[in-house]
């Protein structure tokens, strides 16, 4: 019997392979960053750096979008006169989005990963906050349709909530690249924080000081038009004839909670119409120098008989009916064309 092929010195003949043309296996594994488990190697160089690249792309996207809605909420503020007139606190609680946009925009820009978090919670929270502001439309006297169609009638309203939403989408396209860090750890600790609860703590931190300036805009301030109720000598009366003087107003509420004046115009004959302004029911001022009711918020003004003269409004002033009794006592005892004010 022959002995086997002795293996010393050389490879035995009956294993030996040819020459590997990097179709192997191992090379398989290696070229694709494997550690021969089948699973992809985190720790390799290249996974680090494209998660990191991603990352830095997302902060870039991110930071971009917060000073673009910082930009919008400015603007609003500077040309929406009804936020500071009709809705303090909606105003004041843009002011915060607004400061809390810019600063989180800039540190993302500066590639701090500490805001991670608290930008994609501002994200989250002035979405919410300013597609919610619809349903306060009863606060002010506005249905809500009409309230919807106004404000994303607005073309600084409706980028606010674009990029809101915007940073939201790049939060969630950003998630591997931040889950990949956040599992790195370094001398200081993690390389990211990126957890449910620290985004749980970063809404709360800025819904804790969005909620502080509404309560500090609740206090209301009078503006326009101080409303009093003049009184008949019956009860139910608003006025009567012979205390009127021609084309001085005598203001009153009709129904409950609607401000309106009571005009005696110069043929004797007497006018009341609602003083809500019938573009988002700011109220409305008289003009003793022109004759006209006034809209501070965006500049509406109306005649006497309440027929719009200058827009943006392009509803007239609803009309009050009107009853005398015999003793010149004046009662009102209807609204004609409520419009979007009369909810």
């Amino acid at each position: 019997m022959e002995a086997a092929p002795s293996t010393r010195g050389g490879s035995n003949p009956l294993t030996k392979k040819g020459p590997c043309r990097g179709d192997c296996e191992g090379c398989t594994r290696a070229s694709a960053g494997g550690t021969g488990s089948g699973k992809p190697d985190r720790s390799s160089p290249s996974v680090k750096v494209t998660a990191r690249r991603g990352f830095r792309r997302l902060q870039i996207a991110t930071g971009a979008m917060l000073l673009l809605s910082s930009a919008a909420g400015v603007y609003l503020l500077a040309t929406d006169a009804s936020l500071w007139l009709l809705a303090i606190s909606h105003a004041i609680g843009l002011v915060i989005i607004v400061v809390m946009d810019l600063v989180l925009g800039l540190y993302s820009l500066a590639s701090s990963r500490s805001v991670y978090l608290p930008s994609i919670a501002a994200g989250v929270l002035g979405f919410v906050l300013q597609a919610g502001d619809v349903l306060t439309a009863p606060q002010y006297n506005l249905t809500i349709p009409y309230f919807a169609h106004y404000l994303f009638g607005l073309g600084a309203f409706d980028l606010l909530l674009a990029l809101q939403g915007g940073i939201i989408v790049a939060g969630i396209l950003g998630r591997p690249h931040a889950r990949y860090l956040a599992r790195r750890r370094m001398k200081g600790g993690r390389e990211l924080e990126y957890t449910k609860r620290g985004f749980l703590r970063a809404l709360a931190g800025s819904a804790g000081l969005i909620g502080v300036g509404v309560i500090v805009g609740s206090i209301k301030i009078p503006t326009g038009t101080t409303v009093t109720t003049q009184t008949g000598g019956v009860a139910g009366s608003v006025a009567n004839v012979s205390g009127l003087h021609t084309g001085v107003p005598v203001y009153f509420e009709y129904p409950s909670g609607y401000p309106n004046a009571l005009i005696k115009n110069s043929d004797g004959s007497l006018t009341a119409v609602s003083i809500l302004c019938t573009h988002v029911c700011c109220q409305c001022s008289f003009d003793p120098s022109y004759n006209v009711f006034f809209c501070p918020c965006h500049g509406s003004v109306f005649d006497l008989s309440g027929k719009v003269v200058n827009g943006p409004a392009t509803v007239d002033l609803p009309t009050i009916l009107l009853r005398v009794d015999g003793a010149g006592n004046v009662f009102p005892t209807g609204v004609v064309n409520p419009g979007p004010c009369q909810v």
